[in-house]
């Protein structure tokens, strides 16, 4: 008897699961595409939750009014053992019946279960390969062992198996998800929709195979398929924070921005310690050119997640907006340890620093990062612009014979910077313009040339 399969239903859990915490869809300019891209997968097989615990309780109490010592009853009460956390009693009650048994399928089986929820990866494959040697057949000794293959890359292997498992019993939850994410690594997003589709079909109340099924049709391009899956999903289980941020972000990918951050507010609300969905609200709000609100959430992303350095630039880039030009040098600063092949970010830094009254650490920083320049480069014009007087005329000159018009706009923004430090605002304010109107979109030096051109007119 499969005594789980009495009052169990698989559960994903928030950390660590299938449906990947850091799946990310973006949008092609060119082909406008969805890509996605997966996490490392995490088996669902040994994450579980009562179904139904007032059932779960009524069978262990007939099971036990019976006969409390039975094998039956024994295996009953490890299983929930297992699904309250209370392992070393569980392990204590499976002991015990396999030592009296130790061709007791069941109890390896739920042995497996214990070994898998404490991480122990060896014990739990070995015990599931016992269950093998006695049925080769074991529909889910043979899914879970899948599962550690696919959580391990061994693809496979965890390919043999969940096939296998499938062969045997055709409607096995566990190996249909588990082959399905195997599927969806290799980008066979159709293949991976039809074991979604039988997923669904078996159990048509299990939200996450739509959130599964959802990934492999935005691999299709199929935004509005996706949507829709994440829509059911969210309906089955409305308090699961990753439905959310997922279905944010194909929003955003169809330009439905208020549903967007509707989405993210409440995957905010849902778990409010966990840094992603601010990521993308402050985005959002950041393009809406709410800078006081992007500054709280990127704030609140930097103090949960300090080494998520993605933040550090939109918020140095809100910060010298403000006017904040201390912070923002020290956001610039952290910036471009983490991408220290884009001078941009000292330049920036030693900018702030000027801007803030500090000319001559702000100078220093410049002049320092020279040395790590390409002299033919205009970056090193640029830097040099800022440390000997009078380059400025050479460099304008210089950038009238460049054809590269994003190139051309982004040292013109540095030009008019330097011109707007030296007071000369009539001048920075014609290079902030030509930037401006070059509409380099995507470059953040034209989102501050538009900036500093609002509100403003050249004298």
């Amino acid at each position: 008897m499969r005594i789980f399969t009495l009052f169990l239903v698989v559960l994903i859990l928030l950390t660590g699961c299938a449906t990947t915490t850091t799946d990310i869809i973006t949008q092609n300019p060119v082909e406008k595409e969805l890509e996605v891209e997966l996490s490392p997968y995490e088996s669902i097989g040994f994450y579980m939750n009562v179904g139904d615990p007032l059932k779960a309780l009524e069978l262990f109490e007939k099971a036990y009014s019976k006969n409390p010592d039975s094998e039956e009853t024994k295996l009953l009460h490890s299983s929930l053992l297992l699904t309250v956390g209370k392992l070393s009693e569980a392990r204590s009650v499976l002991n015990s019946l396999i030592s009296a048994d130790s061709n007791n399928i069941e109890a390896l089986l739920n042995m497996s279960f214990l070994e898998g929820l404490e991480g122990n990866t060896i014990a739990q494959e070995d015990k599931l390969n016992s269950v093998l040697e006695l049925d080769p057949e074991n529909a889910e000794a043979l899914s879970y062992l899948g599962e550690i293959f696919l959580t391990d890359k061994k693809y496979d292997k965890a390919e043999d198996a969940f096939k296998k498992s499938i062969q045997f019993n055709e409607d096995n939850i566990v190996a249909r998800v588990g082959y399905g994410n195997l599927l969806l690594r290799e980008k066979s997003y159709e293949k991976s929709i039809e074991q979604f589709d039988h997923v669904v079909k078996i159990n048509p109340d299990y939200s996450f195979a739509y959130t599964d099924r959802s990934k492999a049709r935005a691999g299709l391009s199929d935004a509005n398929g996706a949507i829709s899956d994440l829509t059911k999903a969210i309906e089955l289980n409305n308090e699961y924070y990753w439905n959310y941020v997922d279905r944010g972000k194909l929003l955003l990918f169809v330009n439905d921005i208020e549903g967007a951050f509707s989405d993210f507010n409440k995957a905010i609300e849902i778990d409010p310690d966990f840094f992603y969905a601010y990521v993308y609200r402050a985005g959002i709000s950041n393009g809406r050119k709410n800078y006081n609100e992007a500054a709280l959430d990127f704030n609140r992303v930097i103090e949960l997640r300090p080494d998520y350095y993605y933040a550090y630039e939109p918020l140095a880039l809100i910060e010298y907006i403000r006017g904040n030009y201390g912070h923002a040098a020290e956001l610039f600063e952290k910036t471009r340890e983490n991408i220290p092949e884009d001078p941009a970010y000292i330049l920036m830094e030693g900018i702030s620093r000027y801007a803030d009254g500090d000319k001559e650490g702000g100078i220093t920083v410049i002049k320092s990062a020279m040395d790590n320049m390409s002299r033919d480069g205009y970056f090193y014009d640029i830097a040099r612009m800022f440390v000997e007087a009078g380059y400025d005329s050479y460099l304008v000159s210089k950038l009238t014979k460049e054809t590269k018009l994003p190139l051309k706009s982004r040292v013109l923004f540095y030009v008019a910077t330097y011109y707007k430090l030296m007071g000369n605002q009539r001048l920075a304010n014609i290079y902030f313009l030509e930037v401006a109107d070059a509409k380099i979109f995507g470059m953040f030096e034209t989102d501050l040339a538009e900036y500093e051109l609002k509100d403003k007119l050249v004298d």
